[in-house]
C-alpha cells in the first residue's frame, strides 16, 4: 500500500523540483507591424511604433536596448533604451520616426533594434546568448496632389454647332509617378443643355513626381439650337490615380450662346442682338434724314440763287394803261410759283418721316 502511494506522488514532487530551478538570463524583444509615414504636406505627422521588451528568466536584469540605423535624412528616436524588469516582467517603449515631408514614395530603410540582459541584480552580466534583436522597415505612404493650369480662363461666347477646344495642362506634385485624369465634372448637366463631347470628355497621362503633362485638349460643341441665351459653366476636374483621399483641383468656364434672330436671311445680321439692331436702324435712318434734308436745302437754295441771278426791269405802268399794270402784276406769279414749291417739298418731307413712325 505505501509503495503504490509513493508511485501516484513520484511524478507530482518531480514537478515541484522543476519549478524551484531558476530559468538563465534571457530577454525578448517585439514590435508593432513596420512604420509606415505619412509625407503629405498638408498631413504630416512623425510615426510611432510600439515595441516591448521582456524578461522570461527567474532573476531580476537590467536590459539595455540599442538600434542599427542607416536612415540618411529620417530619423529614429527612442523613447527609453534602458529597462530593470524583475522575473517575468515586461515594459512598453516607443520608437518615433520623423523627417522631411515630400519624400519620395520609394523611400525605405532597414532597422534593427538590439535588447540585452546588461546584469542580473547588481551582477554585470556579459554572456553572448543573452540578448535578442527585431528587424524591421521603415516606408513612406504615397500620396496625390495635382493642379490644373490653364492659360484662358476667359468666357467663350459661341454660335450653334460650334466646336471649341478646351486646352490645359496638369502637375503632379504627389511623391510618386500618377496617372492624373481630367474630366469634365458636369457632363450630365451640359448634355441636357445640348452641349456634346465628340471626342470624349476626359483624357488621362501618366506623369512623374514632380513633373507637367503634356498640352491636352477637350474638345465641347454648342447646341444646334436654343430658345433663348444660355449661359452655363463647364467645370474641369483633375484627379490623382494613387490617392482616393487626394483633393482634385477645378477650374471653371463659362460659355455663353446668345440666341440667333430671326433676321437669318441678311447673313451677319442674326448674330446681332435687339438692342445693336436698334442702334444700328436709329443711325441708318438719322443718316437717310439728313441726306434728304441736304438735298431738299440744296435744292431751294438753288431755285433762289437763279432767281437773284437774273435780274428784272420793272416798269411803272401808266396811269391810264391798267392793263399793262394788271400784265406786270401776272410776272409776280412766279413767286408764288417758288413758294407752291417749297410746300410740295415739306410735304414729301412730312411723308417721309411718316414712313419712320
Amino acid at each position: 500500500m505505501a509503495f503504490a502511494l509513493a508511485f501516484f506522488m513520484l511524478p507530482a514532487l518531480s514537478l515541484m523540483t522543476s519549478a524551484q530551478v531558476p530559468t538563465v538570463p534571457s530577454v525578448e524583444i517585439d514590435c508593432d507591424s513596420n512604420p509606415v509615414m505619412n509625407v503629405h504636406p498638408s498631413y504630416y505627422e512623425p510615426i510611432d511604433l510600439t515595441c516591448v521588451v521582456r524578461n522570461p528568466s527567474s532573476f531580476e536584469e537590467t536590459i539595455s536596448v540599442d538600434k542599427e540605423w542607416e536612415g540618411n535624412n529620417v530619423e529614429m528616436i527612442l523613447s527609453e533604451d534602458t529597462f530593470t524588469l524583475g522575473a517575468d516582467e515586461e515594459e512598453e517603449f516607443t520608437v518615433t520616426f520623423s523627417g522631411p515631408t515630400k519624400l519620395s514614395a520609394d523611400t525605405s530603410y532597414s532597422f534593427t533594434l538590439i535588447a540585452q540582459v546588461d546584469s542580473i541584480g547588481q551582477v554585470p552580466y556579459d554572456w553572448a546568448n543573452a540578448n535578442a534583436s527585431y528587424n524591421g522597415d521603415f516606408t513612406v505612404s504615397t500620396y496625390g496632389m495635382v493642379e490644373l493650369e490653364m492659360s484662358d480662363k476667359s468666357t467663350r461666347t459661341m454660335v450653334l454647332d460650334e466646336a471649341r477646344v478646351l486646352s490645359f495642362q496638369f502637375s503632379n506634385n504627389g511623391n510618386d509617378k500618377d496617372k492624373i485624369r481630367v474630366s469634365i465634372a458636369n457632363e450630365a448637366e451640359l448634355i441636357e443643355s445640348g452641349f456634346s463631347f465628340p471626342l470624349g470628355s476626359f483624357v488621362a497621362e501618366d506623369v512623374d513626381s514632380g513633373s507637367v503633362s503634356s498640352l491636352r485638349e477637350i474638345s465641347i460643341t454648342a447646341p444646334s439650337e436654343v430658345s433663348k441665351e444660355v449661359r452655363v459653366q463647364v467645370i474641369i476636374r483633375a484627379e490623382s490615380n494613387n490617392d482616393d483621399n487626394a483633393e482634385f483641383s477645378e477650374i471653371s468656364i463659362t460659355i455663353v450662346i446668345e440666341k440667333s434672330s430671326e433676321l437669318s436671311g441678311l447673313g451677319g445680321l442674326d448674330e446681332m442682338s435687339t438692342g445693336d439692331m436698334k442702334k444700328y436702324g436709329a443711325i441708318l435712318g438719322a443718316g437717310i434724314l439728313g441726306i434728304f434734308i441736304l438735298v431738299l436745302a440744296l435744292k431751294v437754295v438753288g431755285r433762289r440763287s437763279a432767281e437773284v441771278a437774273t435780274p428784272r426791269t420793272l416798269e411803272l405802268p401808266d396811269i391810264e394803261k391798267e392793263s399793262d399794270v394788271v400784265d406786270d402784276l401776272d410776272e409776280f406769279d412766279e413767286f408764288d410759283d417758288l413758294f407752291s414749291d417749297l410746300d410740295e417739298e415739306e410735304d414729301d418731307l412730312d411723308s417721309f418721316l411718316d414712313d419712320f413712325e
